[in-house]
Protein backbone atom coordinates (compact mmCIF):
# COMPACT_ATOMS: atom_id res chain seq x y z
CA UNK A 1 0.00 0.00 0.00
CA UNK A 2 2.73 2.29 0.83
CA UNK A 3 4.49 2.03 -2.77
CA UNK A 4 0.49 3.19 -3.83
CA UNK A 5 0.20 6.56 -1.97
CA UNK A 6 3.84 7.28 -2.88
CA UNK A 7 2.57 7.03 -7.40
CA UNK A 8 -0.35 9.32 -6.88
CA UNK A 9 1.62 12.64 -5.45
CA UNK A 10 4.22 11.59 -8.19
CA UNK A 11 1.56 11.14 -10.83
CA UNK A 12 -0.26 14.43 -9.84
CA UNK A 13 2.87 16.82 -9.61
CA UNK A 14 3.43 15.50 -13.39
CA UNK A 15 -0.17 16.27 -14.63
CA UNK A 16 0.05 20.10 -13.03
CA UNK A 17 3.41 20.51 -14.70
CA UNK A 18 2.02 19.77 -17.74
CA UNK A 19 -1.20 21.78 -17.33
CA UNK A 20 1.18 24.99 -16.54
CA UNK A 21 3.06 24.32 -19.41
CA UNK A 22 0.50 24.23 -21.64
CA UNK A 23 -1.08 27.40 -20.21
CA UNK A 24 2.54 28.97 -19.98
CA UNK A 25 3.00 28.13 -23.51
CA UNK A 26 -0.74 29.25 -24.52
CA UNK A 27 -0.14 32.54 -23.13
CA UNK A 28 2.97 33.36 -25.30
CA UNK A 29 1.20 32.59 -28.23
CA UNK A 30 -1.61 34.82 -27.79
CA UNK A 31 0.60 37.63 -26.16
CA UNK A 32 2.51 37.17 -29.44
CA UNK A 33 -0.39 37.71 -31.34
CA UNK A 34 -1.77 40.71 -29.51
CA UNK A 35 2.03 42.09 -30.12
CA UNK A 36 1.58 41.47 -33.52
CA UNK A 37 -1.67 42.95 -34.10
CA UNK A 38 -1.05 45.75 -32.45
CA UNK A 39 2.07 46.95 -34.26
CA UNK A 40 0.90 45.93 -37.63
CA UNK A 41 -2.08 48.51 -36.51
CA UNK A 42 -4.95 46.18 -36.52
CA UNK A 43 -5.78 46.70 -33.26
CA UNK A 44 -4.92 50.71 -33.71
CA UNK A 45 -7.48 51.91 -37.13
CA UNK A 46 -5.46 54.90 -38.17
CA UNK A 47 -8.05 58.06 -37.96
CA UNK A 48 -8.95 57.74 -41.43
CA UNK A 49 -10.90 54.59 -40.94
CA UNK A 50 -12.16 56.29 -37.80
CA UNK A 51 -14.67 58.30 -39.25
CA UNK A 52 -15.72 56.81 -42.02
CA UNK A 53 -18.32 59.93 -43.03
CA UNK A 54 -15.30 62.32 -43.61
CA UNK A 55 -13.41 62.58 -46.75
CA UNK A 56 -9.85 62.98 -44.87
CA UNK A 57 -8.40 64.24 -48.34
CA UNK A 58 -10.40 67.09 -48.52
CA UNK A 59 -10.80 68.26 -44.32
CA UNK A 60 -14.26 69.70 -44.10
CA UNK A 61 -16.23 67.50 -46.91
CA UNK A 62 -18.44 64.76 -46.25
CA UNK A 63 -17.07 61.40 -47.72
CA UNK A 64 -18.14 60.19 -51.13
CA UNK A 65 -20.57 57.39 -51.37
CA UNK A 66 -18.79 54.29 -53.05
CA UNK A 67 -21.50 51.93 -53.98
CA UNK A 68 -21.15 48.52 -52.71
CA UNK A 69 -23.62 46.83 -55.04
CA UNK A 70 -21.88 43.91 -57.71
CA UNK A 71 -21.06 45.36 -61.36
CA UNK A 72 -24.26 44.47 -63.68
CA UNK A 73 -23.34 44.19 -67.55
CA UNK A 74 -25.57 44.03 -70.22
CA UNK A 75 -24.87 43.66 -74.01
CA UNK A 76 -26.19 45.79 -76.38
CA UNK A 77 -27.61 43.47 -78.78
CA UNK A 78 -27.09 42.87 -81.79
CA UNK A 79 -23.88 43.89 -82.35
CA UNK A 80 -23.45 47.18 -84.48
CA UNK A 81 -22.74 47.40 -88.28
CA UNK A 82 -22.18 50.34 -89.81
CA UNK A 83 -20.80 51.54 -93.23
CA UNK A 84 -18.53 54.93 -93.37
CA UNK A 85 -16.45 56.77 -96.18
CA UNK A 86 -12.80 56.89 -96.13
CA UNK A 87 -11.09 58.62 -98.92
CA UNK A 88 -13.90 57.85 -101.74
CA UNK A 89 -13.89 54.43 -100.43
CA UNK A 90 -16.72 52.65 -98.60
CA UNK A 91 -15.71 50.86 -95.27
CA UNK A 92 -17.21 48.81 -92.41
CA UNK A 93 -17.14 48.56 -88.79
CA UNK A 94 -18.80 46.50 -86.36
CA UNK A 95 -18.63 47.22 -82.86
CA UNK A 96 -19.92 45.24 -80.10
CA UNK A 97 -20.73 46.54 -76.50
CA UNK A 98 -21.45 45.98 -72.99
CA UNK A 99 -22.32 48.65 -70.42
CA UNK A 100 -21.91 47.94 -67.02
CA UNK A 101 -23.84 49.59 -63.77
CA UNK A 102 -24.60 48.88 -59.94
CA UNK A 103 -28.18 48.96 -59.84
CA UNK A 104 -30.75 47.02 -61.48
CA UNK A 105 -32.84 50.18 -62.33
CA UNK A 106 -29.81 51.44 -64.44
CA UNK A 107 -30.06 47.90 -67.05
CA UNK A 108 -33.85 47.96 -67.21
CA UNK A 109 -34.04 51.74 -68.28
CA UNK A 110 -30.77 50.94 -70.62
CA UNK A 111 -32.95 48.31 -72.22
CA UNK A 112 -36.07 50.19 -72.41
CA UNK A 113 -34.41 53.26 -74.06
CA UNK A 114 -32.47 50.41 -76.58
CA UNK A 115 -34.14 52.11 -79.51
CA UNK A 116 -32.62 56.01 -78.53
CA UNK A 117 -29.33 54.17 -77.45
CA UNK A 118 -28.93 52.56 -80.65
CA UNK A 119 -29.97 55.36 -83.33
CA UNK A 120 -27.20 57.77 -81.56
CA UNK A 121 -24.49 54.91 -81.25
CA UNK A 122 -25.47 53.96 -85.30
CA UNK A 123 -25.28 57.79 -85.74
CA UNK A 124 -21.68 57.85 -83.95
CA UNK A 125 -20.11 55.04 -85.27
CA UNK A 126 -21.06 56.13 -89.15
CA UNK A 127 -19.32 59.64 -88.45
CA UNK A 128 -15.90 58.58 -88.08
CA UNK A 129 -12.82 58.52 -89.83
CA UNK A 130 -10.09 55.81 -90.58
CA UNK A 131 -7.25 57.22 -89.32
CA UNK A 132 -8.83 57.94 -85.90
CA UNK A 133 -9.94 54.24 -85.82
CA UNK A 134 -7.02 52.75 -86.40
CA UNK A 135 -4.90 53.90 -83.18
CA UNK A 136 -5.81 52.67 -79.80
CA UNK A 137 -6.06 56.16 -78.75
CA UNK A 138 -9.34 57.04 -80.98
CA UNK A 139 -10.92 53.68 -79.80
CA UNK A 140 -10.39 54.92 -76.72
CA UNK A 141 -12.06 58.06 -77.44
CA UNK A 142 -14.90 56.56 -79.49
CA UNK A 143 -15.61 53.95 -76.16
CA UNK A 144 -15.94 57.74 -74.07
CA UNK A 145 -18.01 59.04 -76.68
CA UNK A 146 -20.39 56.11 -77.26
CA UNK A 147 -20.23 56.01 -73.46
CA UNK A 148 -21.65 59.73 -72.70
CA UNK A 149 -24.06 59.15 -75.32
CA UNK A 150 -25.37 56.45 -73.41
CA UNK A 151 -25.03 58.76 -70.23
CA UNK A 152 -26.78 61.34 -71.89
CA UNK A 153 -29.90 59.45 -72.78
CA UNK A 154 -29.67 57.75 -69.20
CA UNK A 155 -29.81 61.21 -67.87
CA UNK A 156 -32.81 62.74 -69.09
CA UNK A 157 -34.48 59.60 -68.75
CA UNK A 158 -34.15 58.62 -65.56
CA UNK A 159 -32.15 61.73 -64.17
CA UNK A 160 -28.68 59.93 -63.74
CA UNK A 161 -26.40 58.93 -66.02
CA UNK A 162 -26.65 55.73 -64.58
CA UNK A 163 -23.92 53.46 -66.31
CA UNK A 164 -20.05 53.20 -65.06
CA UNK A 165 -18.49 52.53 -68.06
CA UNK A 166 -18.73 51.24 -71.57
CA UNK A 167 -16.86 47.92 -72.95
CA UNK A 168 -16.24 46.81 -76.59
CA UNK A 169 -16.51 43.44 -76.83
CA UNK A 170 -15.95 43.27 -80.79
CA UNK A 171 -14.10 46.14 -82.99
CA UNK A 172 -13.90 44.81 -86.65
CA UNK A 173 -12.94 47.23 -89.66
CA UNK A 174 -13.29 46.68 -92.67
Amino acid sequence: MAQKDDAKPAAGSGTKKILFLSLGILVLIGGSIGATLFLTGALNPPAAAANPEMDHANPGRPAPRISRQPALYQPIDPPFLVNYEDQGMLRYLQVGITVMARDQIVIDATLLNMPQIRNDLIMLFADQKQETLVSREGKEELRLQAMEQIQAILNREIGHPGIETLYFTTFVMQ
